[in-house]
């Protein structure tokens, strides 16, 4: 059970406990990104889609080639969603 949110102040990060699955469709390593088809990100409040995204960590894009199936967790850091783990699934 997860608690309530309440409706103070704007934070400028949220975060998801929940994994998603999608498809590579790029990996842009010299930007640091990975565009994605997915399923609804429910967290989020997103339907599904094809869409880039950024990586907190470049260095996750280094197995990522287009066409595997990943499971990922995002964050949200302002106006942004924010890959924070990225993974090939076996």
């Amino acid at each position: 059970m997860s608690a309530p949110h309440g409706h103070g102040a704007p934070t400028a990060k949220a975060t998801s406990s929940e994994v998603y699955e999608g498809q590579v469709k790029r990996v842009s390593k010299d930007t640091g990104r990975v565009t994605l088809a997915h399923g609804p990100l429910k967290a989020f409040n997103m339907p599904p889609m094809t869409m880039a995204f950024p990586v907190k960590d470049a260095k996750q894009l280094a197995p990522l080639k287009e066409g595997d199936k990943v499971k990922f967790a995002l964050e949200q850091v302002g106006d942004n969603l924010v890959i924070t783990r990225i993974e090939p699934l076996k």
